[in-house]
């Protein structure tokens, strides 16, 4: 089954958008990718410290 994919609106620091596109093109990365791959790692961390986040069972 393909996975449906989320559209996700952020309100942020017109300065803190600039470093972070700037971390992100450093990186060779699209903020898109850099965004998805921070929420990726801290969410293994979580899992890691906890336990596994159960799946959305619907």
């Amino acid at each position: 089954m393909k996975k449906q994919i989320k559209h996700l609106s952020l309100r942020i620091d017109e300065e803190l958008l600039h470093k972070f596109d700037y971390v992100a093109k450093y990186d060779d990365r699209s903020m898109n990718w850099y965004m998805l791959h921070l929420i990726k790692d801290e969410i293994a961390r979580f899992e890691e410290k906890y336990g596994k986040i159960p799946d959305n069972e619907k």
